[in-house]
Order: structure tokens, then C-alpha cells, then sequence
């Protein structure tokens, strides 16, 4: 993979997060009332924001070559690796592994089991956190 190529793929992955973050938008209203068809969608987002960040760091691990081992926990490693390679800051680094923890719960449980108040903390920053990361991720690909 060339420089190019990774900046193209990093691309069309922030512009594919983009489209979700807008779609979380549309369905929370303050002061709703949510239903598991809502609950579902939300997380489903979440998911998909979280997943989008996991693939572009790994592109950019194996581009650095630093490709991260399989393993069952290669999730976790994936984001120690790159915190400890620079790729992500300190400062985000503990918002992504709550991010982590959500994917972790969601994959492995029923959407019925899903509550507004455990997914709101995580719709209330995931803007923010993806904006954090799109500024990270962009500075380690143009330098």
C-alpha cells in the first residue's frame, strides 16, 4: 500500500463515519422517548463509528508495518498499539476503549438488553471523540 493509497482509504472512511455520526443525529431528540427499534439503531451507529476508527488503525499500523497480531484480544492490542506508537493520543485513548467495551457488549448481547441511559454517554461524545481522532489520524498520515 502507498502513501496515497492509505489517505484514500482513510478518506472515504471519515467520509463513511461522517454519514453515520449525521444518521445518530436524526434519531436522538432530546426529551424522546426511545424505543428498541430506536436503542438498536443508536447502537448499530455507535458500532459503526467505533469499527470505522478500528479499521483506519489498522491501516495505518500495516502501512507503518506494524500489522496487529490475531489474537483474541486483538481489539485491545490494537489500540495499545497505538497509543504506544503515537498514533493516538493519551487523552483519547481511554474514550476509545469505552468505545471498545461497547463494541465488546454489543456483539455479544441482545438488543433488548440496551438502555438510553448507558448509551447516552457514548452519543453525547462520540462526535467529539471522532473529531479528536480524524485530527490524530490525519496528522501520523501527512507527516
Amino acid at each position: 500500500m502507498t502513501k496515497e493509497q492509505l489517505k484514500l482509504y482513510c478518506e472515504a472512511e471519515f467520509e463513511n463515519i461522517e454519514k453515520v455520526l449525521l444518521q445518530i443525529n436524526a434519531v436522538v431528540k432530546p426529551e424522546k422517548e426511545y424505543s428498541a427499534v430506536d436503542l438498536a439503531a443508536i447502537a448499530t451507529f455507535i458500532h459503526n463509528v467505533y469499527n470505522g476508527i478500528e479499521n483506519i488503525l489498522k491501516r495505518i499500523l500495516v502501512y507503518e508495518g506494524l500489522a496487529p497480531k490475531d489474537s483474541a484480544v486483538w481489539h485491545k492490542d490494537l489500540l495499545k498499539e497505538s497509543l504506544a506508537k503515537g498514533v493516538i493520543p493519551d487523552s483519547l485513548y481511554g474514550s476509545l476503549l469505552e468505545y471498545l467495551s461497547f463494541r465488546h457488549f454489543f456483539v455479544h448481547s441482545y438488543v433488548f438488553v440496551l438502555k438510553w441511559d448507558s448509551l447516552k454517554p457514548l452519543v453525547k461524545n462520540i462526535g467529539k471523540v471522532f473529531e479528536t481522532f480524524k485530527h490524530s489520524a490525519q496528522s501520523r498520515i501527512e507527516a
